[in-house]
């Protein structure tokens, strides 16, 4: 019988990575957290695209000057509040000595639904 969606107390963190020189190091830090699987994409933030594709937007390009061309977006489903806390933690860590203004967000959504494919 599949496994049946459940809630129990699992947590999806989601961490935008600004520093994609850092994306191993952040890895490590959630794996060390308790955080065993995790998606790791390439993303790009909204005022980068508009302001480099799409004509209208091209006289707000100097708002986004220095701004790296793409960033690391890593999904995390755990199942304590506890590993949030310490991802959290560990990342923070990580990026400490980083002197960007921004170097990402990163934060955890209530998973109301979990199954997994392969069963």
């Amino acid at each position: 019988m599949p496994e049946r969606p459940t809630d129990a107390g699992r947590e999806m963190v989601i961490c935008v990575l600004n520093e994609p020189d850092y994306l191993h190091d952040v890895l490590t830090a959630f794996l060390e957290a308790g955080a065993t699987t995790s998606t790791v994409i390439e993303s790009q933030g909204m005022g980068r695209i508009l302001s480099h594709d799409v004509p209208i937007f091209a006289g707000f390009r100097h708002l986004f000057a220095g701004s790296k061309p793409f960033n690391h977006t890593i999904f995390a489903v755990v199942d304590d509040r506890k590993v949030v806390a310490r991802i959290v933690e560990l990342v923070r860590d990580v990026l400490a000595d980083v002197e960007e203004e921004s170097k990402g967000i990163i934060f955890s959504l209530p998973v109301s639904s979990f199954a997994k494919l392969s069963e």
